[in-house]
């Protein structure tokens, strides 16, 4: 039996409970304070000006890793919560007034359920005034440069097929690169170009269509000091970046190298950044910094307006946390990128007066094949810098013929006269292709009428009937190409696919077709002839959507690769002399050809099946009846039951 217990027992236990449960309460509670911090400065005319939007740091005074980041608002007052203990609170980047640099680093002690406040002033301020006679003689840099030279080299260029983006660095996972994922849409291969000189492969880690974003990483020897960038992180209202705020964007936009751009937030939506920072193609995957070279967001889109600069947007970077979270899951499962140099554009640009010369000493004709070379269901077309001026002038001689007599007869002087080239000027090195030192080959799809139509309208036109309509679609469609320079696999510098649209619907024609063609692009060295002066033997192969089971193997006439060789002679000479081969490459052309040979079909060409610059088989039907070195003669016999044939492979070449 339970003894009793007695009221006044009971009584002292209740009483104790009420004397003691304010000290458990209070025990219970957490144990911070309350920073209140107001930044303003005085300026000559003795007017205090507050300081709006400014990044602080609450640092604590025994272990730095401690920190809470704060920022201003409009009227230069921050508030902060910390627990208790000793502080220094100090400015990320320094506030400008009148040519000179204000930053602070203000101990603090902040006690338990206490409010403590802190001016920052001209007062505890520490002063740079060196550069303020500097600025007012010379130039004055925007605070946003500092912030660009500080993350510049954490900021990359992403290349995917034919398009390109850029991204940057994060300082979480071991440095994974944040970019765009419309930026890698429908690309097979992505890689990261350091700087102006380096490109290395890039693995994709993740992808996130809606959010657009994507995680990538390269190899951690290919840029082991690259800058990390910080991810803002919310201040006490919850606010990553505010409107009002100032903004830097850093990217690889258009053709130009690393650019930085400024600008104002207009808004800030629930997973987008709304400013007026100029954002253009190849922006996108960059990252929007605040002005503590924080990221708040990845720059994406430009609305452009009918009659000013638009606005820009940029995923804010709140969105990037899941994507994080799934990259962390996915990395263990992944094979770390193997460190690998891919081929860059190299060098300076094609001077503007030897370009000129070049293209004014060859013949027009002479580039014929080279402008469309035929191949199969493709056509191959190559450009170089002189190869360009010399299409614009045939295109301009055949446009303007009429307008030169009218100009002859006219007697006007050559300023006056209609010309294509002439617009061009030395700034075209700084916005576009046209004098970068490489070979592009485009591979062009041909069109052509459909054997169901050919064969109506001849029908139609035998029975004594108007022919209808002829019905044109492309016979080819790019799904990839590979080449090889003797033998050897070759990367291009840029190499991808995009789709060619054709809609046509009128009296005589309808075509309604889409595929894709192909852009790739080497450097000038794929085309070097060897010591002697003989072209590489350079292979397409070239693989057909529309026609999967082809074997589309061409290699490039011997003198068309001498010409594109010798387009750049000039430049060489006056801009890279000491890497001249010393020779010219001699024209040359080379033939492969399948031949049969029996008294059914004598001399009858057969169907060259695969062809590279070691193979060439030869035979009829999809069935191989000779393989031969491609430089040699191989000859084979094969026994039917209708024929005897003698099946030839040979490549012969003349100059």
């Amino acid at each position: 039996m339970n003894p009793r217990v007695r009221p006044s027992r009971l009584f002292s236990l209740a009483f104790a409970l009420v004397l003691t449960a304010p000290r458990m309460l209070l025990a219970q509670q957490p144990k911070v304070g309350t920073i209140v911090v107001t930044v303003a400065l005085v300026a000559e005319e003795l007017q205090v000006r507050p300081v709006p939007l400014f990044p602080l740091e609450v640092v604590r005074a025994a272990d730095t890793g401690v920190r809470f980041v704060l920022r201003t608002g409009l009227d230069g007052k921050a508030t902060q919560a910390v627990p208790a203990g000793e502080y220094h609170v100090r400015s990320v980047a320094p506030a400008r007034l009148g040519g000179k640099a204000y930053s602070w680093n203000v101990p603090v002690t902040v006690a338990v359920v206490k409010t403590v406040t802190i001016e920052l002033t001209n007062v505890n301020a520490a002063i740079d005034s060196s550069s303020a006679q500097v600025v007012t003689a010379a130039r004055q840099v925007a605070p946003e440069i500092e912030v660009y030279n500080r993350v510049k080299r954490g900021v990359v260029r992403v290349d995917a097929g034919l398009k390109h983006g850029s991204g940057f660095f994060v300082d979480t996972l071991a440095g994974l690169i944040v970019t765009n994922d419309h930026v890698l849409a429908g690309e097979r291969s992505v890689s990261i170009a350091l700087d102006t000189s380096t490109r290395v492969p890039a693995q994709v880690i993740v992808r996130d269509h809606d959010a657009d974003l994507a995680l990538l990483r390269i190899s951690p020897s290919a840029c082991p000091d690259c800058p990390r960038l910080r991810v803002a992180k919310a201040d006490s209202a919850g606010a990553v970046v505010v409107p009002g705020e100032r903004v830097v964007a850093v990217g690889y936009p258009l053709s130009q190298q690393s650019t930085v751009t400024s600008g104002i937030v207009s808004s800030v939506r629930e997973r987008a950044i709304i400013s007026d920072v100029n954002i253009n193609p190849g922006n996108s995957g960059g990252c929007l910094l605040n002005l503590a070279g924080e990221v708040v967001g990845v720059n994406t889109f430009l609305e452009q307006g009918e009659h000013g600069p638009g606005v820009s947007g940029s995923v804010l970077i709140t969105q990037l946390a899941p994507l994080l979270k799934r990259a962390a899951d996915t990395l263990s499962t992944l094979p770390l990128p193997e460190f690998a140099r891919l081929p860059m554009l190299s060098g300076p640009s094609y001077p503007l007066t030897e370009l000129r010369a070049a293209a004014d000493s060859v013949p027009a004709e002479g580039y014929d094949e080279v402008q469309e070379f035929s191949a199969g269901n493709f056509i191959l077309s190559f450009s170089t810098p002189v190869a360009n001026f010399v299409y614009f002038k045939k295109h301009e001689n055949e446009v303007a013929k009429d307008r030169r007599k009218r100009e002859a007869r006219a007697g006007l002087r050559e300023e006056e006269r209609y010309s294509e080239v002439s617009a061009f000027r030395d700034w075209i090195d700084y916005v576009g292709d046209l004098t970068s030192p490489a070979v592009s080959v485009l591979v062009v799809p041909k069109q052509g009428e459909t054997f169901g139509s050919a064969l109506g309208r001849a029908l139609s036109a035998a029975g004594g009937y108007m022919p209808g309509r002829a019905k044109y679609v492309f016979k080819g469609d790019v799904q990839d190409v590979e080449w090889y320079k003797n033998g050897e696999a070759v990367n291009p510098i840029v190499g991808g696919r995009t789709p060619q649209r054709v809609y046509v619907t009128d009296a005589w024609v309808e075509m309604k077709d889409v595929a894709y063609r192909g852009l790739y692009i080497f450097d000038t060295s794929v085309f070097a002839p060897d010591s002697s002066g003989s072209p590489p033997s350079i292979v397409a192969h070239i693989y057909d959507l529309k026609h999967p089971d082809d074997h589309n193997w061409v290699e490039l006439p011997g003198d068309v690769v001498a010409r594109v060789w010798n387009d750049f002679g000039p430049y060489y000479r006056r801009v890279r002399p000491e890497t001249l081969s010393g020779s010219r490459a001699v024209l040359t052309r080379c033939v492969l050809e399948c031949t049969a040979t029996s008294k059914r079909n004598p001399g009858r060409r057969s169907d060259v099946l695969e062809l590279s610059p070691e193979l060439l088989v030869c035979g009829w039907n999809g069935e191989p009846h000779v393989a031969a070195s491609s430089h040699s003669l191989w000859r084979r016999r094969y026994s039917g039951t209708r024929r005897v044939d003698l099946f030839t492979a040979h490549r012969s070449c003349y100059q």
